[in-house]
């Protein structure tokens, strides 16, 4: 038995002693292998394997498949390919990692990650990153982010963020943000957010939020918020805010509103606001360069302003526009220009009246002299 294992010994290091000899002399190749051609069982950065390997530190690899173990970190400049189950120590490194890749601080890849990755710290990806991607701290991607992404921390990324993404700090994209994603903190692209768009504090995005988008303390876009929109304190756009809109304090789209909008303290817009809305402060909508207007059923617990009001508008204070059409009711209620409709309150005036005025006092100055102000009910037909 021991004479066989010296002979066995033997062999092996005559191979490896051939191997090494003729690889050396070509590349940085240095490994002991038992396998026929390029499969069987490697020790030692060989370049190109397949089945199991197991190596120090990786450096200039052009491909392998199968299990591939390595100790260190592999070299600055990473290369090849590797496909099958990566295990590192430190972690797997190549231009393309392809499979299932772990290490324990983290997996790394220059163009390409696809399959299943997982990183004690993080995954990192110069170009894209695709599968399962979980990062004790980061996922990290200078391309697309895409699959599913959990990262301790954040999941940052220069290009787009698809499908589950949870971060419990942040996801930060310099594209577009997709899916269902979910920011302890905050969700944060410099493109556009679609789908169930989740941020503790705070969704933001440069573009358009399209779906479902919640910010715990706000939701602020750059371009339009449409879908369900919901903000612990506000809802800002640039754009337009359409559908369902929620916001403790303020809901503000700077080109218009639409939809069911439900606000704390105030709604306003520079151009129209059109549905159902609802605030206990001020519903404005004023642009002194255009004909802008409120319609439908409204309610302001403070005030109502437009140019143009149409529909059922009801204010505790007061109503005010150029232009009015349908049901006013509020405390004071005054329309510079035509009502056509009626009016009830307090004290309701028109400059133009085309229909009725119920209240305590009424003003209609189209009116005859004496019939202009008028208790309890005033009307010009």
């Amino acid at each position: 038995m021991y004479r066989y294992f010296r002979v066995l010994l033997l062999l092996l290091v005559s191979s490896y002693s051939y191997l090494l000899a003729q690889t050396e002399s070509e590349s940085s190749e240095s490994a002991f292998n038992v396998r026929v051609g390029y499969t069987g069982l490697s020790f030692g950065n060989s370049l190109r394997h397949n089945g199991l390997r197991f190596n120090w530190s990786d450096r200039d690899v052009e491909e392998i498949n199968g299990f591939n173990f390595t100790l260190w970190k592999p070299a600055e400049h990473l290369s090849g390919t590797i496909n099958g189950l990566s295990f590192g120590i430190v972690g797997p490194g190549a231009e393309y990692l392809n499979g299932v890749s772990i290490g324990g601080l983290a997996v790394l890849a220059k163009e390409r990650l696809s399959g299943v990755s997982i990183g004690g710290l993080a995954v990192v990806s110069q170009g894209s990153a695709v599968g399962l991607n979980f990062g004790g701290l980061a996922v990290v991607g200078k391309s697309d982010i895409s699959g599913i992404n959990v990262a301790g921390l954040a999941c940052v990324t220069e290009g787009d963020i698809r499908g589950l993404s949870f971060a419990s700090a942040a996801l930060v994209g310099k594209g577009d943000i997709s899916g269902l994603s979910f920011g302890g903190l905050a969700c944060v692209t410099q493109g556009s957010m679609s789908g169930l768009n989740i941020g503790g504090l705070a969704c933001v995005s440069n573009g358009a939020m399209n779906g479902l988008n919640f910010g715990g303390l706000a939701l602020v876009g750059k371009d339009r918020l449409s879908g369900i929109n919901f903000g612990g304190l506000a809802l800002v756009s640039e754009g337009t805010v359409r559908y369902i809109n929620i916001a403790g304090l303020a809901v503000v789209g700077k080109d218009g509103i639409s939809g069911v909008t439900v606000a704390g303290l105030g709604i306003v817009s520079k151009r129209d606001i059109v549905g159902l809305n609802v605030t206990l402060g001020d519903l404005r909508s004023d642009n002194p360069e255009d004909d802008v207007s409120i319609r439908g059923l409204n309610f302001g617990g403070y005030r109502i302003r437009a140019k143009e009001i149409s529909g059922l508008n009801v204010s505790v204070v007061m109503t005010q526009a150029d232009q009015a059409k349908g049901v006013m009711i509020g405390g004071y209620n005054r329309v510079y220009g035509t009502q056509k409709g009626i009016s009830i309150g307090l004290f309701n005036h028109a400059t133009q009246l085309l229909g009725f005025q119920i209240g305590i006092l009424n003003y209609a100055e189209n009116n005859p002299k004496f019939f202009r102000l008028l208790p309890f009910l005033n009307f010009h037909l």
